[in-house]
C-alpha cells in the first residue's frame, strides 16, 4: 500500500484517492449532466467514511479501552465498510423516496467517481499503464452520458451496463476481479441502475 505524505503525516494513499475522487466527481456530474451536483454527494461520503471510522469502536471494543486514542489510527476494516456501504445505501434510499429527481445523478455519480479513483489510485501506485485507461475511460464516459444519455434511441441502462462493464475489463486485466472494491462496484452499480429505471419509468426522471 502507497502513502501520500502530507504535511508531517503519511496518509494511505487509498484514501487520498476517495477525496480526490469525490471533488473530481462533483465537477464532472456538472459536465456530463450540466447539473450542479447537489449536497447527497458530500453527504454520502461524509456518512460513510464517519460510520466507517468509528465502527472501529463496537468492533474492537476492548482495544479502544485500553488504548481510546487507537481510534486515530485504526478503522472497522472490512465490517466497517460493509456497514459503511449500507448506511449510504440507506441514506439514499430515503432521500430518493422524499425527492425522486435526485436519483437521476447518483447512477452517474457513482460510475464517474469509481472510474476517478481507480485512475488516481493508479496514479499513486506508479501504474501508469492502468492509470492511463482508467483515465481514458473516465473521458469516454463523460462524453457518452453529456452526449448520449438524452437521445432517445440509445436506453441509458444498456449504456450505463456497457461503461460499468468496461470498467470491470480493465480492473480484471491488473488484478483479481473478485475483491471487496468489485463487489462493492458492482452491488452499488446494480442499486443505483434499479432506482434510476424506477424512478424514469415512474415519469419522476426525465
Amino acid at each position: 500500500m502507497s502513502y501520500v505524505p502530507i504535511f508531517h503525516l503519511t496518509i494511505p494513499a487509498i484514501w487520498v484517492s476517495v477525496l480526490i475522487a469525490a471533488a473530481l466527481t462533483s465537477f464532472l456530474v456538472r459536465f456530463a449532466l450540466k447539473e450542479k451536483t447537489g449536497d447527497w454527494l458530500w453527504n454520502a461520503v461524509s456518512l460513510y467514511i464517519l460510520i466507517w471510522k468509528l465502527s472501529y469502536i463496537p468492533l474492537n471494543f476492548e482495544n479502544f479501552l485500553e488504548m481510546p486514542l487507537s481510534i486515530l489510527y485504526f478503522n472497522g476494516g472490512l465490517y466497517g465498510h460493509v456497514l459503511g456501504i449500507v448506511l449510504v445505501m440507506v441514506y439514499l434510499t430515503l432521500l430518493f423516496t422524499k425527492q425522486p429527481k435526485l436519483a437521476n445523478q447518483p447512477v452517474f455519480a457513482w460510475l464517474l467517481f469509481f472510474v476517478s479513483y481507480q485512475a488516481v489510485l493508479q496514479i499513486f501506485e506508479n501504474n501508469v499503464l492502468e492509470a492511463i485507461f482508467h483515465s481514458l475511460l473516465l473521458i469516454l464516459s463523460m462524453l457518452a452520458i453529456r452526449y448520449l444519455v438524452k437521445r432517445a434511441d440509445v436506453p441509458t441502462d444498456l449504456l450505463l451496463a456497457a461503461l460499468f462493464t468496461l470498467e470491470l475489463l480493465i480492473v480484471s486485466v491488473f488484478a483479481p476481479l473478485i475483491s471487496w472494491q468489485t463487489a462493492t462496484f458492482v452491488t452499488l452499480a446494480v442499486i443505483t441502475i434499479y432506482f434510476y429505471n424506477r424512478f424514469t419509468q415512474k415519469g419522476q426522471i426525465v
